[in-house]
C-alpha cells in the first residue's frame, strides 16, 4: 500500500517530529511511503536518513494556491499513492480528491472555533471540511470536538494520540558538557519549557512563575531553561532582563537532540494558552521519567491524567505554576513518585509504536 505524506513544515516542528516517529515505526513491508515537503525544508535531511523518498515542492501548500494544487496533482500522478495523508496542507487535500485518492488529514491543533463573520462563508468552509477528507485524525479528544464544530461528521473522525520515541540514555560526560555550555551545576534544580517561542506557548507565564518560585525558595538553586526558537525571542530576552532573571534563566535556542536537555531537567513544563492537543514534549519528557506541570489548555489535562504523573494549573496562572514547582522541589518523595508514574503513563499510552499501529489500521480500513 502506497502512502504519500504532504507536510508544509519548513523547519522541524511537532508535525515533522511526529512524521519521523511514524516513518521509523511503520511496517515498510506493507506500506511504501513518500513525503512531499517544501523545497529546502530542514526536515528533508531527517527523512533521507530514514531512507524515505522525498519530493520537494516549489509552491507553499498550507493555503489555497492553484499553482500548488497543480504541482501536487503532478506529484500524486508520479507516485500513484493509495492514500494522501495531509498535515496542514490544504492543497494536498484538494489535489488528492481531484485525483480520486483516499485522503487523510491530521488535526494537530485545538483552537476556539470562530463563530463570527459571514454565515455563507462559514457554511462553505464547513462543507469543504466535510468533502476534502475521507478520515480526519484528531490528536486529542479536544481536537475531535474542534473538528465536529468545524463540520466534520463524528463518524469520519478518529482520535489517535501522538506517540513519542523514548528519550535515549545520556552518559554523565555528555551531561557535564551541556552543564558547561549552559552554565549549570550538578546541584541545580532545572525546570524546562520545550516549545516554539510563539505567543500561544505561554512563555511569559513561565517567566512570571520563575520570579515567584525564586522568591519563595531563595536557597533552592532553580534554573529555568527555555528550549526552542521563534518570533518571541527578543521579547523574552527583554523580559528576562527586566525581571532580573539573567542568572537563573537560560535561552538554549533550537536543540536538535533533546535527550541531554530532558536528562538535565527535574520538571518539564508546558504553559500553552493555545493549540495544544497531545504535546510531544510532554510525552518525550514522560519517557525520561520527568514530572510534568502543564496548563489545563486543550489536551494537556488528558495527557497528565490522574495517576500522579504531573500537575495541571489554570491557563496563564503563574502563581499556581510556581506553587506546583515549589511543591515538587521541596518534596523528594513526591518527585520520585511522579517520575515513576510519568514513565508508566508513557509506556502504556504514548509510545510511537502504538500510535503507528493504530494509524496502519486506519489506512487499511480505507
Amino acid at each position: 500500500m502506497k502512502i504519500l505524506y504532504v507536510i508544509s513544515d519548513c523547519n522541524i516542528g511537532g508535525a515533522g517530529v511526529l512524521l519521523c516517529n511514524i516513518l521509523r515505526n511503520i511496517d515498510r513491508k506493507r506500506f511504501h511511503c513518500c513525503v512531499a515537503l517544501p523545497y529546502g525544508s530542514e526536515l528533508r535531511r531527517r527523512l533521507l536518513a530514514l531512507r524515505v523518498p522525498v519530493r520537494e515542492l516549489e509552491y507553499p501548500c498550507d493555503r489555497f494556491s492553484a499553482a500548488s494544487v497543480r504541482e501536487l496533482i503532478g506529484v500524486i500522478g508520479s507516485v500513484s499513492p493509495h492514500v494522501v495523508h495531509a498535515n496542514a496542507a490544504l492543497c494536498a487535500r484538494i489535489a488528492g480528491k481531484l485525483c480520486g485518492k483516499k485522503v487523510v488529514h491530521t488535526r494537530h491543533c485545538c483552537f476556539p472555533v470562530e463563530q463570527s463573520g459571514n454565515p455563507l462563508v462559514r457554511a462553505a468552509e464547513r462543507m469543504g471540511n466535510r468533502l476534502l477528507s475521507d478520515r480526519v485524525i484528531a490528536t486529542a479528544q479536544a481536537a475531535a470536538v474542534n473538528l465536529e464544530q468545524l463540520g466534520i461528521p463524528r463518524s469520519e473522525i478518529r482520535v489517535i494520540v501522538n506517540g513519542s520515541e523514548p528519550v535515549r540514555p545520556v552518559e554523565e560526560g555528555e551531561l557535564n558538557e551541556w552543564r558547561r555550555r549552559l552554565r549549570l551545576d550538578a546541584q541545580d534544580f532545572c525546570v524546562g519549557i520545550c516549545a516554539r517561542l510563539e505567543p500561544c506557548k505561554g512563555h511569559e507565564t513561565f517567566l512570571r512563575a520563575a520570579v515567584i518560585a525564586v522568591g519563595r525558595m531563595p536557597h533552592r538553586r532553580f534554573r529555568f531553561l527555555i528550549v526552542g526558537e521563534g518570533s518571541q525571542r527578543r521579547k523574552l530576552e527583554g523580559m528576562i532582563r527586566a525581571m532580573g532573571l539573567e542568572d537563573v534563566v537560560r535561552l538554549t535556542g533550537f536543540v536538535s537532540d533533546m535527550a541531554p536537555i530532558y536528562r538535565l531537567l527535574r520538571v518539564n513544563v508546558n504553559c500553552s494558552c493555545g493549540t495544544e492537543t497531545s504535546c510531544l514534549a510532554i510525552s518525550e519528557g514522560m519517557s525520561a521519567s520527568l514530572p510534568t506541570v502543564a496548563s489545563s489548555y486543550g489536551g494537556n489535562r488528558a495527557m497528565i491524567g490522574n495517576d500522579g504523573a504531573g500537575i495541571c494549573f489554570p491557563v496563564g496562572n503563574a502563581t499556581a505554576l510556581a506553587e506546583a514547582l515549589c511543591r515538587i522541589a521541596s518534596d523528594p518523595v513526591l518527585e520520585q513518585s511522579m517520575r515513576q508514574a510519568a514513565y508508566r503513563r508513557y509506556s502504556s499510552r504514548f509510545t510511537a509504536r502504538a500510535m503507528t499501529r493504530r494509524l496502519e489500521k486506519l489506512y487499511l480500513s480505507l
